[in-house]
């Protein structure tokens, strides 16, 4: 279960604003890997966030027990990726493929196999609130519950405003196929980030990430989770983006109208 996490700075390729652009970037790196992807790329454009230096692109395919994931920043310069995928997929390659599609100057990557106890490994870790971007949560539970697609669904659906996170879009989940599914993945997009879930059937083992473009406290997180599936679970914290951009002026009186949609929820 090998999650790979990439930072990409001084990134100037105008592709990095274009939605077909990103669209075939992600169709072709996740070909060229021969991993398994159990849906099309959904691509989520945010234009309209309350900060002009936060526009760009998420976007995501789910994958066999994981996920392809890109968030943009082209006023910024920059770009976050993660892939987290159950089957074998070249890491050097996967920088190969986006060093060229997606040019960049200054990067930053880790590999963590999620199976294994991520947080002897990051205990250590030091956080820079004022420097770094966000917070990666790395949230492993399993043996205790048993989940299903409608859980999954309003996992993801409640649990961003209960950690002051922004949704920009409704939960997608799904199995990992038709007939004897290995897998429940679910994901959904907050304001310039993601929250995701993936849940072996058989072992009842689930994986998610709270990647967040705020610090939220840790505690607090894992807490809202294990209300939320009423099971015991441990996390890791990464830190990304320590070399972005600082934040611009607000411009909260162009953000309301885009935002509509939640008043209906």
């Amino acid at each position: 279960m090998l999650h790979i996490m990439l930072d990409a700075y001084k990134c100037t390729d105008e592709k990095a604003a274009d939605m077909s652009s990103i669209y075939s970037v992600i169709s072709r790196l996740t070909h060229s890997l021969g991993v398994k992807t159990i849906a099309p790329p959904i691509l989520v454009p945010y234009y309209y966030g309350k900060e002009k230096a936060d526009d760009g692109i998420s976007a995501f395919v789910l994958l066999k027990g994981g996920h392809f994931t890109i968030h943009t920043f082209p006023e910024r310069e920059c770009y976050f990726v993660d892939m987290l995928y159950d089957g074998f997929f070249n890491p050097e390659k996967f920088q190969q493929i986006l060093s060229k599609e997606l040019p960049f100057g200054v990067f930053k990557i880790a590999s963590i196999d999620r199976r294994f106890d991520v947080i002897s490994q990051q205990k250590d870790l030091r956080i820079d609130e004022c420097k770094d971007f966000g917070p990666h949560y790395l949230i492993k539970g399993e043996n205790e519950i048993e989940l299903n697609i409608d859980k999954i669904y309003h996992f993801l659906d409640r649990l961003p405003p209960k950690v002051n996170m922004t949704p920009i879009m409704r939960p997608y989940v799904m199995t990992d196929a038709l007939k004897k599914p290995t897998y429940i993945s679910g994901i959904t997009m907050i304001a310039e980030s993601h929250i995701a879930l993936h849940y072996h059937i058989e072992t009842k083992t689930f994986f998610a990430d709270v990647f967040s473009c705020s610090f939220v406290d840790a505690a607090k997180v894992q807490k809202e989770i294990e209300k939320e599936l009423g099971v015991k679970c441990e996390n890791a914290l990464i830190s990304r983006g320590s070399k972005h951009t600082h934040r611009l002026p607000s411009r909260e009186e162009f953000t309301s109208r885009y935002d509509n949609w939640r008043e209906n929820i």
